[in-house]
């Protein structure tokens, strides 16, 4: 039997690449990366594919022939300002699909990656610990159409679905701009820089609240776990660290690594905070002989504003995908106090 291929949709971005490399990296999978941008596909067998044209789609894949596995972590292009398109986004899973039926007749397995979004937490204060079989939220949502797509295309083909439902992904890696860990380090640094201490830049709510995250890693892992394992076919699956965290705890270890006395909480903005700071940034930069980045392009501060100000709890249970077999967890402020060592060691934060 030859080895299972993936492809690997969205591929240049957070859960795709943790994904492909994850597979790549385990010496069992033929992995075959696809991304929008052709400067973004990476790989000996990358493809750069324009998934909202059916044309392009169709073309770029008609030449895979193997793939036994489809794992979709694509997302139509969306800003934090405008709600994401849910014909979009279903239009792009299905051009994809259409493209794959016609092209690799070993086609197993389909798994698409969806977010705590499907149970409202972007909408307010909802029923936590969220679990896969609460009832839908009477909000459009592109989860809820690509679910069902899955569930209508599967019936009586060779291929099952699945779905993770992650939360506060946090990529390790690389400081990207939308990493929180990148974000509060480089916060800090201004504010050390300032001789300033580490003040909360949320409100005093969401400071408090319960929150969660997952490594990216850790979520690859949990992917490469449902896809493989038959129990887990035709089914969705919460996938967290597995624990809740409060910042209120957390802000002193953070304060900490960074030498730094923990202030009070200030609801700044950090949206508005960091527009005039970029002097300060690129003197700290200077400073350290760190590896030159803009300020504008060290964080997203308005997601950083959005999670900070949060005024519930953000709680997902991972029982099911523990009965199913994958028990792997992590300390999330361990997690958070590693990312920013390795960031520091990569000389994107002093």
């Amino acid at each position: 039997m030859s080895r299972p291929c993936a492809l690997v949709a969205g591929a240049s971005g957070v859960v795709g690449r943790a994904v492909a490399r994850t597979l790549a990296e385990s010496g069992e999978w033929d992995v075959v990366p696809l991304s929008r941008s052709p400067a973004a596909a990476t790989g000996a067998r990358a493809i750069a594919v324009d998934l909202s044209s059916p044309a392009d789609t169709r073309d770029r894949l008609s030449a895979l022939t193997g793939v036994t596995h489809l794992i979709y972590c694509a997302r139509a292009t969306h800003t934090m300002a405008r709600r994401e398109s849910v014909d979009d986004n279903v239009d792009m899973l299905r051009n994809l699909l259409d493209a794959l039926e016609q092209s690799s007749p070993r086609l197993a397995h389909v798994h698409i990656v969806q977010g705590s979004k499907v149970y409202g937490s972007d909408l307010g204060p909802y029923r936590t610990p969220a679990k896969e079989s609460d009832p839908r939220v009477p909000q459009p949502n592109w989860y809820y159409v690509q679910e069902d797509l899955l569930v209508a295309r599967s019936a009586g083909k060779a291929w099952s679905w699945s779905a993770s439902r992650p939360h506060g992904v946090c990529e390790g890696r690389q400081a990207i701009a939308r990493s929180i860990a990148n974000m509060i380090g480089v916060y800090a640094a201004v504010l050390k820089e300032l001789r300033q201490p580490l003040a909360f830049p949320g409100t005093q709510a969401g400071f408090d609240v319960l929150y969660q995250s997952v490594d990216a890693d850790l979520l690859a892992r949990a992917i490469a776990f449902i896809v493989t394992t038959p129990a887990c076919a035709n089914r969705v699956f919460n996938v967290t660290n597995g624990d809740y965290v409060r910042w209120c705890n957390l802000w002193p270890a953070l304060a900490d690594r960074f030498g730094m006395d923990v202030g009070p909480v200030q609801t700044i903005g950090l949206a508005d905070f960091m527009a005039d700071k970029g002097a300060v940034w690129d003197a700290v930069v200077a400073r350290h002989g760190l590896a030159r980045r803009s300020l504008a392009d060290a964080g997203v501060w308005s997601y950083a504003d959005f999670n900070f100000r949060r005024s519930y709890d953000v709680m997902s249970s991972t029982i099911a995908l523990r009965q199913a077999g994958f028990a792997e967890c992590l300390d999330t402020e361990r997690m958070y106090l590693d990312h920013l060592q390795r960031f520091r060691e990569q000389r994107a934060l002093p």
